[in-house]
């Protein structure tokens, strides 16, 4: 493609777990071009997951000169913008040299130092848990205390880029709370817990507006990239801006991003206040101008995927996933009394447990797969409704449901989810990615217009599928079993709360 012309360009840059993909676009919101490259991180020990941010920024710098061979002009950019996996910090040295590795968001060697952290200062679930910074830092600061006495700075994957292209150290409150080392009341550094794993606060970075725009490049890297060296760089966003990139936000509208696991959340109104006083759902403040309550369902496409391949994948001849779709979507509602639960790999909301576990309740002998198919469907459908019953809790009136994702495609899953649900759902399918939360980002920091606004415009129509009401007390009766089992499995799985051991090991005697 060959770009001609002085329009407006704005470059925004996801840089993910295993590749980096930087996306051009017009201020109409047009995508110019894209731009992808990959990289490999290391598991060196089972649980264990570790990146190099070398490899990071050698990919950016690489994306840049596939843009360029696509024939766009980088040195028209107005605007620059990073977002990235969260979580990972990278720890600098005095000379700002990375500290390689970077242990990774999936890492999850750190769960002893996430119970010592949560013992000590008994966080709710959804500001703590073991893929977050802070317990990585505890990790280092007994196992690997050499690497903590060297490092000077903290950034994360987004803000290392930006810091190699603008020489700015900076951060923003998403990556601040997926750190565990935020106080959310005060929106500030949590500088006890800092202290705690054996850091100084000199090591943080200022916390500043996700849309400010509070650099430019390098000039020397502006020309060696051919970008344009007064195009601003914006302070950027976690990826988890992504929650708002799958449907619209609207208050009243409860969006579900079907994956392997499923976000959920809903966009409260300017000035509307909630609070879900069990901590199964939080309300997540820090991407402007959205405050959205929200929560996390573990396991709902991997569920779906498992019920192929464990019920179907081993058939002759073989039965594709659409197929086992259609078996189970033969079955009435109820599956004939089965129920699933869909706990495949511990639940977060609404139990934000590592150890609770699915199942299957009701088994008969005349169960065939399709029944179990079926019975999956609807676990993943009830474990949606369950949140929705919550948001009620919380005074928070739900009128229609939102499907994106690749889940929201599987056939007659909506169908389920709408009728179990009893609310109508819009499926969005357009591609969900990250960037787009960045092209609006750019044109509110340029004074285009505001973030929503540009948002809005990257969405096409929805389809829309209609509950049907025949269907209510089938499913009604079937959720009312489906949550007395989860109570179940939810109390069985409960702590036997034993005292951890000290967080340092030269201290235990």
């Amino acid at each position: 493609m060959t770009v001609t012309g002085d329009a407006p360009m704005l470059l925004a840059v996801d840089v993910g777990t295993s590749a980096l993909k930087a996306v051009v676009y017009t201020a109409a919101g047009q995508t110019l071009a894209v731009a992808t490259q990959r990289y490999a991180y290391a598991t060196p020990q089972p649980g264990w997951a570790e990146g190099d941010p070398e490899a990071w920024w050698a990919a950016f710098c690489a994306a840049t000169q596939a843009l360029r061979a696509q024939g766009l002009r980088l040195d028209q950019l107005t605007a620059i913008a990073f977002t990235g996996q969260m979580h990972s910090a990278v720890l600098l040295d005095a000379g700002h040299t990375a500290l390689s590795p970077t242990i990774l968001w999936l890492d999850r060697r750190a769960h002893v130092e996430t119970e010592l952290l949560q013992q000590r200062y008994q966080l709710p679930p959804y500001q703590l848990n073991s893929t977050y910074t802070l317990p990585k830092l505890l990790w280092l600061r007994r196992h690997r205390p050499d690497v903590l006495e060297r490092t000077a700075a903290i950034l994360w994957p987004k803000d290392y880029l930006r810091f190699r292209l603008s020489g700015l150290l900076a951060t923003d409150l998403t990556e601040c709370g997926g750190a565990a080392l935020l106080d959310w009341p005060t929106q500030t550094w949590a500088l006890d817990r800092l202290a705690f794993v054996g850091l100084d606060a000199s090591v943080l970075p200022p916390i500043l507006p996700a849309d400010a725009i509070i650099a430019s490049p390098r000039p020397a890297l502006a020309a060696e990239l051919g970008l344009n060296p007064a195009a601003g760089i914006l302070t950027g966003v976690g990826d988890v801006a992504a929650l708002i990139t799958g449907a619209p936000p609207r208050p009243g509208r409860v969006v579900c991003s079907l994956g392997s696991s499923s976000m959920v959340f809903m966009a409260l109104a300017p000035g509307q206040r909630a609070q879900d006083r069990a901590d199964r759902l939080y309300i997540y403040p820090f991407l402007p101008p959205y405050r959205l309550a929200g929560g996390v369902s573990s396991t709902t496409g991997a569920a779906l995927s498992w019920m192929h391949q464990q019920f179907f994948g081993q058939q002759s001849p073989e039965v594709s996933f659409t197929q086992a779709a259609e078996k189970a979507l033969a079955v009435e509602p109820g599956a004939e009394g089965l129920i699933f639960l869909p706990y495949l790999a511990g639940e977060r909301s609404p139990y934000w447990s590592d150890e609770i576990r699915g199942g299957f309740y009701g088994l008969r002998l005349s169960h065939e797969p399709r029944h179990l198919a079926r019975a999956v469907m609807e676990g993943v459908a009830f474990s949606l409704r369950h949140l929705l019953d919550i948001y009620a809790e919380m005074g928070l009136p739900v009128t229609e449901l939102a499907l994106a994702g690749g889940g929201a495609n599987t056939p007659g899953l909506a169908q389920i989810i709408a009728d179990a649900c009893g609310h109508d759902a819009a499926i969005y399918t357009a591609e969900e990615t990250v960037t787009r939360a960045l092209y609006a980002l750019c044109q509110q920091a340029l004074g285009q217009e505001e973030m929503a606004v540009a948002l809005e415009r990257t969405f096409g129509p929805p389809r829309w599928v209609r509950r049907r009401p025949p269907l209510a007390p089938a499913y009604a009766a079937a959720y009312a079993a489906y949550r007395r089992f989860s109570a179940f499995a939810a109390q069985e799985a409960a702590p036997d709360h034993v005292p951890p051991p000290s967080p340092f090991p030269e201290q235990q005697k």
